[in-house]
């Protein structure tokens, strides 16, 4: 199958930058050299080590400002959580031990058992009778032995220095005074576990504090056929609790006493039709504070305000909604679509491993299945979110949560009627050599009318991303 090109993203990344006096060297990854190293399907590349983590993209001066050490980030990480993940699993279904597997070893060993029903279903022939025709299904995979996973040494360092400090109320929302830097619970316990764990992500450190993120975005039909092309910047600022980059802690004074908790730019480059519209959203500390999310639509020259309610729409040519960015990006409140929580299980899981190349692929020419796909047992917890307004999207999400990354891997949403609505299968990737962990393959399926989105999503730390990027008026950039 042809590549895929992306030109109105080339072109747009070829304009000069609009000149910033004091500013870090403006430093840009061209969407041709990322498709040169790895492209969006068939593809069996193996992205991270081809590219040498990014390092081909980013300036020497640069690239010393962000590395860690990987063992002492490792150690520092390991005290941060107090566990190592390959210490907490083996004891369900021994026998599956690393190793490849096939269809044919479906039924020989207790795959049932040790995988999650997601998975254990998709671990089939495509168009198999009872399933969706959903891509992403796949017949063979190797088991690897479980990896213990970091993050920065910084991040690590910081999250020790104030563990224990973030406080939660009886409800179990967040005191957003109490909150310094780090992930706020790395040993969640007690009475609100799942709203740790939720507060956890969206204090997140996936990715950087400043970032440069590509949505490269398929959509495929339940013929099989794609339906929809897309290419999109996503900028990422992160505005308090600063550790990797300087400014630390707040970003700047308007962060701190507006309470800012970060700034995301996302510019759509493709479909054509689409081309330039953005959306600038600012987040905020305080769970009763409403978020910023602005749309410029660039065929009307205009910018529109977006509710809450907006939020549920279905993001364009997509699987999701714009509360499912990222896997789950709605905001936690107590007064608008709250939850009622639980852990429903806290047990292993055989899930898809985090990579270390980024090697796997899409194969659009043997029905569209996962291939060189990994597995790895991983702790987790599995939480129950119970929506409590029926004039929400969902009446539910179960997402899975790894233990040691904090990490949700694996989001099941269901509709109000009860039925199995969305998934977001995430593929976690490991930067080794900067400490992050990236989102480098996204499957969203929907299982009532049959499609699927697949994202491949590089992205690297830009240390020159300012407030000027991120700005209103950059929305007007693309006339």
């Amino acid at each position: 199958m042809k590549k895929i090109v992306f030109v109105a993203i080339v072109l747009a990344l070829s304009m000069p930058p609009a000149p910033r006096v004091g500013a870090v060297e403006r430093y840009l990854a061209p969407i041709k050299d990322i498709l040169a190293v790895k492209d969006v399907i068939d593809d069996p590349a193996p992205f991270y080590t081809k590219c040498n983590y990014f390092k081909q993209f980013i300036p020497e001066e640069a690239w010393k400002q962000l590395v860690h050490d990987p063992e002492e980030s490792r150690a520092a990480w390991e005290k941060a959580v107090g566990l190592r993940a390959k210490d907490l699993v083996g004891k369900i279904a021994p026998e599956i031990k690393p190793g490849k597997y096939t269809l044919a070893d479906k039924e020989k060993y207790p795959f049932k058992e040790l995988m999650t029903p997601y998975h254990y279903k998709r671990f089939n022939t495509p168009g198999t009778e009872g399933l969706p025709n959903h891509i992403g299904m796949f017949t063979e995979f190797e088991v690897v032995p479980t990896h213990q996973l970091w993050y920065a040494k910084p991040l690590a360092e910081a999250t020790i220095k104030n563990m224990g400090k973030t406080q939660l109320d009886e409800q179990g929302y967040i005191k957003p005074e109490t909150f310094v830097s780090g992930f706020p619970f790395p040993r969640p316990s007690g009475d609100h576990v799942p709203m740790q764990l939720l507060y956890n992500w969206q204090k997140r450190f996936k990715d950087h504090e400043n970032t440069l993120n590509y949505d490269l975005t398929i959509g495929v039909n339940s013929r099989g056929k794609i339906d929809h092309r897309g290419t999109a910047h996503y900028m990422v600022l992160r505005l308090e609790g600063r550790v990797l980059l300087p400014p630390y802690g707040w970003y700047d004074e308007r962060a701190r006493k507006h309470g800012e908790e970060q700034v995301r730019l996302f510019t759509i480059f493709s479909p054509r039709d689409l081309y330039g519209n953005i959306y600038h959203i600012i987040s905020y500390t305080d769970p009763k504070k409403d978020r910023n999310f602005l749309a410029y639509v660039n065929f009307l020259r205009r910018i529109r305000k977006l509710s809450s309610t907006d939020t549920q729409d279905q993001a364009v040519g997509q699987d999701i909604s714009f509360d499912d960015a990222e896997g789950f990006s709605q905001a936690l409140r107590p007064d608008r679509y709250p939850y009622k929580c639980r852990v429903i299980e806290e047990r292993e899981f055989l899930m898809p491993s985090y990579s270390f190349d980024a090697s796997d692929y899409l194969d659009s020419n043997d029905g569209w299945k996962w291939k060189g796909l990994k597995f790895e047992r991983r702790p987790m917890w599995v939480i129950e979110m119970k929506q409590l307004d029926k004039n929400y999207l969902y009446s539910k999400r179960v997402g899975y949560f790894d233990k040691e990354t904090l990490l949700p891997q694996l989001w099941e949403l269901y509709d109000q009627k009860g039925r199995y609505y969305r998934t977001i299968d995430r593929e976690w990737g490991m930067v080794v050599p900067m400490g992050y962990i990236n989102s480098v393959h996204n499957n969203n399926c929907d299982w009532i009318d049959t499609h699927c989105t697949w994202t491949f999503g590089p992205s690297y730390p830009a240390t020159w991303l300012s407030r000027q990027d991120m700005s209103l008026k950059s929305m007007m950039r693309q006339k």
